[in-house]
């Protein structure tokens, strides 16, 4: 699993490294969280994956202070405006690298309630998607 999140944030580090700007980055990782939101909210309910979200949020303030105000703004996790919006604001590495602490705390925090195996398969699609460089073309 953690291989599969790693592909997903080398993906973004190589928008960035290709130039890409925070803006772009927020909207590929806004396109990664409403594909985990798809994915879950049918298995688990929209509370459930707020649930993770937020904690997710919380967890990832302590090396980025900044998406405290994310979690404020979160009210259901279908919901990432104030995610892009805060993404957007920062430098383009800063970006990737927070959706990349991001994705990893709701990954583990997901994994701990269902399990390896588990996780593996409900985001399967997400990944698969996510690390082969799709999230580029998604971008405006």
């Amino acid at each position: 699993m953690e291989n599969a999140a790693q592909r997903i944030q080398a993906n973004l580090e190589h928008l960035s490294t290709q130039g890409a700007d925070a803006a772009q980055i927020a909207d590929a990782a806004v396109t990664i969280w409403r594909d985990i939101n798809a994915a879950l909210s049918p298995l688990i309910g929209q509370r459930g994956v707020t649930a993770l979200y937020k904690r997710s949020l919380y967890l990832s303030r302590g090396d980025y202070p900044w998406l405290a105000a994310v979690a404020e703004g979160a009210l259901h996790a279908s919901d990432f405006t104030s995610l892009r919006t805060a993404l957007a604001q920062q430098t383009s590495a800063n970006a990737s690298a927070a959706n990349g602490a991001l994705l990893n705390a709701f990954t583990e925090l997901l994994t701990n309630l269902v399990g390896v195996s588990l996780t593996e398969r409900l985001l399967l699609s997400v990944w698969e998607h996510h690390s082969n460089g799709h999230s580029e073309q998604e971008n405006t």
